[in-house]
């Protein structure tokens, strides 16, 4: 599960990174493209800590299941 952890926080950087440069051109130029793009980025990076919380915790629930 730790390889899971790690991919998962290699493909989360990935996403985050642009998320915040994005931003932060957003809010020095003031253009509505960079923010649209800085928003579709943060939805990726969520869907990424959703999806790992989500295998996460199915995970714990199926050994559970097997060991009850």
């Amino acid at each position: 599960m730790k390889v899971f952890y790690w991919i998962a926080f290699v493909i989360l950087l990935t996403v985050a990174i642009p998320c915040v440069l994005y931003f932060g051109a957003y809010l020095a130029s003031g253009q509505d493209r960079l923010r649209l793009i800085a928003v579709r980025f943060f939805r990726w990076s969520s869907l990424v800590v959703l999806t790992t919380f989500n295998i996460a915790i199915f995970r714990h629930i199926i050994l559970i299941l097997i060991h009850w």
